[in-house]
């Protein structure tokens, strides 16, 4: 239904919140004015367990969800040439590098329910997602003895591919009655 409100969560990698956030978080402010979306950033330590990225949950109409999207997908895509030097080196702390690829990767959190929904009766929804799309999507294994709800899907290929891939997905979030 038109104006109905919908939660997407996404992964935001280390380098990329600060430039989400904004100084004095000015640019995630004028973001939410802008979309009408309400936006939360988990705190600077705090991951997504197995992962040294932050989550960001985007609370918001369809066209909010994919604005705001658009937007950080932008910022991710503004990978620092020298991120991997950017973090200080501590002896505590193994040196996290970013993976290059990162940039061209839109990292998703979705519940069970809605994973199974994204992947469909034996892997056709996922696979019209690709095609349609042109992206590589892909779904965490559910992890052994955790009881995790959530799965990440992990959406890659070029700018336009990725937008396109996250509206299906969007859609099928949508259509998750949970």
């Amino acid at each position: 239904p038109l104006g109905s409100q919908y939660f997407l969560k996404v992964l935001i990698p280390s380098y990329a919140a600060g430039s989400i956030i904004g100084k004095g978080g000015q640019t995630i402010v004028q973001l939410q004015k802008e979309t009408g979306a309400t936006i939360k950033l988990s705190k600077s330590k705090d991951f997504y367990p197995g992962t040294t990225e932050r989550v960001c949950l985007i609370q918001g109409t369809i066209e909010a969800l994919n604005a705001v999207h658009g937007f950080i997908a932008e910022k991710i895509r503004e990978m620092p040439q020298n991120v991997a030097k950017t973090e200080p080196v501590s002896i505590l702390q193994p040196q996290t590098t970013v993976n290059p690829d990162r940039a061209n990767q839109v990292k998703i959190i979705v519940p069970n329910s809605t994973a199974g929904l994204i992947i469909g009766k034996g892997g056709a929804t996922v696979k019209a997602i690709m095609e349609q799309s042109g992206a590589w999507v892909q779904l965490s294994q559910k992890p052994d003895g955790i009881n995790l709800q959530n799965r990440v899907v992990t959406v890659s290929g070029e700018p336009e591919q990725n937008r396109k891939a996250v509206e299906l997905i969007i859609q099928k979030i949508q259509e998750d009655p949970q």
